[in-house]
């Protein structure tokens, strides 16, 4: 080993925590702005018109990161890339913390959640460079940390914002990002190499294996990739019903269930909660599946009946609804799970990532503003419902795309021959 270089034990070691920590911040960065809406609105006018604009930017941004993402990645590689993504979150933290007027604030939200999105895109990869034996596991701790990660601002942002101000609240999570930073500052000087002819055998294959593989999937020919359509259509249905959720869930609660608006919020906590085991249980079950056909069958069954009960019955157990609806985002982690296992390697899980994110948090950046329109015509919030029972009922079509368990590359190499 060269004077000064890491070993592949201390480099993967090094992954797995930058893995873990990005993932730790990527949807703090969504979620912390919200709960203290009402403070910010003191200082920075925030009407109704203004906050929508807020919430759309986190779809519009993930969307965007599909996009440029795997560009960057390729030009710079893996590891400088995720380091970008964290240094961006930082500054974003602190530009939005210390805005001056609504401008300075969505201009830091823009930032942050780009390199939240750059995060979202890259951690599939990063997965299958450091972990390529254990991808279900580190998967599953990833996703886990990420439901948590949406949970912890109002729990720490409000008593904060309360005891302090709005602005210390909001600028706290710069720090968990520099934490984050750490590693992929070290990783991004050494990274990896692939092993030289002249090197002597080394029982660390995992790393070895998981650098410089081919990049066969970009994006001009994943659109004939059937695997990729099949993960994209899963990871779209989930996505369309989680943004949903988050954006019209309280007032279905309160005007169709009857609920009052602390209820409301803490229905919506049961939401994100349910998720927690099936982040730790799905990506595992993907590992050793060779099709992901029942954990989708689970996810859209679970969907179906929670929006179809809150339509029908409304009153008669909301939270049980509501749990449904949350057991149904069990498709997220799958295709998490599903852009590493499909993909032989890190460059072309980075270009499926993006490829799948672009694509459905394009579309689902419209279903909530949507939504709001079709209840605005109709006075009643049933079309809105039925519209995303049909949306949980469509991710049975990912089924027959992800049937022949290949991977992408594969699936190319093939239908080149």
């Amino acid at each position: 080993m060269p004077s000064g270089a890491l070993s592949p034990r201390s480099l993967r070691l090094l992954g797995l925590a930058g893995i873990l920590l990005i993932a730790l911040n990527v949807r703090s960065a969504v979620a912390a702005l919200s709960p203290l809406a009402a403070r910010i609105d003191a200082d920075i006018a925030l009407d109704p018109t203004a906050i929508g604009l807020l919430g759309v930017v986190p779809p519009v941004a993930f969307a965007l990161s599909g996009i440029v993402a795997p560009l960057v990645a390729r030009r710079w590689g893996l590891e400088r890339s995720l380091l970008l993504a964290v240094l961006a979150m930082v500054v974003g933290h602190l530009l939005r913390a210390a805005a001056p007027d609504y401008l300075a604030l969505v201009l830091g939200t823009a930032i942050v959640l780009m390199g939240a999105g750059f995060g979202n895109v890259l951690l599939p990869p990063a997965v299958k460079r450091y972990a390529p034996l254990a991808l279900g596991t580190v998967t599953a701790a990833y996703a886990t940390l990420m439901s948590i990660s949406t949970a912890l601002p109002p729990a720490i942002g409000v008593p904060v914002a309360d005891a302090v101000d709005w602005r210390l609240a909001l600028g706290l999570w710069a720090v968990v990002a520099v934490l984050a930073a750490a590693p992929w500052a070290v990783l991004a000087v050494r990274p990896p190499r692939p092993p030289a002819p002249t090197d002597p055998p080394t029982g660390e294959l995992d790393l070895a294996v998981a650098i410089e593989q081919p990049d066969t999937g970009r994006f001009r020919d994943l659109r004939r990739s059937r695997v990729a359509w099949g993960i994209t259509i899963a990871f779209t249905a989930s996505s369309m019903t989680a943004y949903s959720v988050f954006a019209i869930l309280p007032l279905v609660l309160q005007d169709v269930a009857g609920l009052s608006e602390a209820a409301a919020g803490t229905a919506l906590a049961v939401f994100a909660i349910v998720g927690l085991p099936l982040s730790l249980i799905a990506p595992v079950l993907v590992g050793r599946l060779r099709r992901p056909t029942p954990l989708i069958v689970m996810g859209a069954a679970c969907g179906v009946a929670g929006f179809t009960g809150m339509l029908l019955l409304p009153t008669a157990a909301p939270l049980l609804w509501v749990a449904l609806m949350g057991a149904g985002q069990v498709l997220f982690p799958v295709c998490l799970a599903l852009i590493s296992q499909r993909s032989d390697g890190p460059a072309t899980a980075t270009t499926l990532s993006g490829f799948v994110q672009a694509v459905g948090y394009s579309i689902a950046a419209s279903v909530p503003l949507a939504l709001g329109g079709i209840n605005a015509l109709t006075g009643s919030w049933a079309p809105a419902l039925i519209v995303l029972a049909t949306v949980a009922l469509l991710a049975l079509t990912a089924i027959p795309f992800l049937r022949s368990g290949e991977t992408v590359d594969a699936e190319l190499a093939r239908r080149a021959r």
